[in-house]
């Protein structure tokens, strides 16, 4: 071995190098072309096959009892699931309304943060103080209020 190779390393001999992505024209297009006619074939195969259509649903037949009935029992919760619909759109809107009102009046705003944080640090209290307990005493505490 030569000792500038030891040295240096192999950074003094010429690295490999990749191939380069150049290709001719007549190749690149060649692909191009085989590519159009795959997808051709796919779409001929697929119409071949054909498409298969959803069934519709029959309803309900005249010779079926209480067909008015049941008619009148879809109408309704049509009407059911549309008020419900409306009635939660109309909830949402509000709550925009009161959070645009929260953010146009600051004041009202950091009083509002003030309660929510106050809430938040009983609840972790709450839950603090809980875990504390020893597990024996509250299960023998959950024990006397089932007997």
């Amino acid at each position: 071995m030569s000792l500038c190779r030891l040295i240096c390393g192999n950074k003094g001999l010429a690295e490999l190098k990749k191939s380069s992505k150049r290709m001719t024209c007549h190749k690149r297009y060649k692909i191009q072309k085989k590519v159009r006619e795959h997808h051709r074939k796919l779409r001929k195969e697929a119409k071949k096959r054909g498409r298969k259509k959803p069934r519709k649903d029959p309803g309900i037949p005249n010779s079926a009892p209480f067909k008015e009935a049941l008619l009148r029992e879809a109408e309704l919760r049509k009407q059911r699931l549309e008020e419900l619909k409306q009635q939660q759109k109309l909830e949402r809107q509000k709550e925009q309304d009161k959070k645009r009102k929260l953010e146009t009046n600051p004041g009202v705003e950091l009083s509002h943060k003030v309660l929510v944080k106050e809430e938040f640090g009983r609840s972790k209290a709450k839950k603090a103080k809980s875990s504390k307990q020893n597990p024996k005493k509250l299960y023998c505490q959950e024990l006397k209020k089932v007997s």
